[in-house]
């Protein structure tokens, strides 16, 4: 992979090729299973914002 390829994916945060290739051989329950996963993380990081933000404004 050429250095311009590599410098570009770290600075659009994109994952490599072969990353988003095993995506597709992973079983679709275990997928939706890490996807819930990440879902509820993400809301649990918004709740927690919200609060932040409603402590100082």
């Amino acid at each position: 992979m050429s250095l311009e390829k590599k410098a570009l994916q770290v600075v659009n945060l994109s994952p490599s090729e072969s990353i988003v290739e095993k995506i597709v051989e992973v079983h679709p329950m275990k997928q939706v299973a890490v996807m819930s996963v990440v879902q509820v993380l993400v809301f649990g990081f918004m709740l927690l914002s919200f609060w932040t933000i409603g402590q100082f404004v």
